[in-house]
């Protein structure tokens, strides 16, 4: 609890146990500063989904990275941190343009693809 009111990054690693089931629950994120991360890449069930919800909807820390969920249905869904249509291939077509684009500002040029009306 000490650690939590003092940290920027809380990030969890340990199995879940009857102890540690809902470890981060409405209480310690109470005390988590509101700059803290809660970082979970351990077990779903570490955390109370809920008072996590809560806890980022009215700002009490600023934000969660989550590898799992409660409950854990390996089977059923997947999840994704929408990146899931990321290729190698796709990622070096990215990479190359916006290295062209780089390109074409250092010579004085418009870069490709503009949106905003630059």
């Amino acid at each position: 609890e000490e650690l939590a009111e003092k940290s920027d990054i809380v990030s969890l690693h340990c199995a879940v146990t009857e102890e540690t089931r809902n470890l981060v629950d409405a209480a310690l994120l109470r005390r988590m500063k509101p700059t803290a991360y809660l970082i979970n890449t351990a077990r779903g069930d570490l955390v109370d989904n809920e008072a996590l919800r809560q806890a980022l909807l009215e700002g009490r820390i600023a934000g969660a990275g989550l590898d799992t969920l409660s409950p854990e249905v390996h089977r059923k869904v997947v999840l994704a941190p929408h990146l899931g249509g990321i290729t190698e291939a796709s990622f070096r077509r990215a990479h190359a343009h916006m290295w062209r684009n780089v390109e074409h500002l250092a010579a004085g040029e418009r870069p490709d693809n503009i949106v905003n009306g630059l």
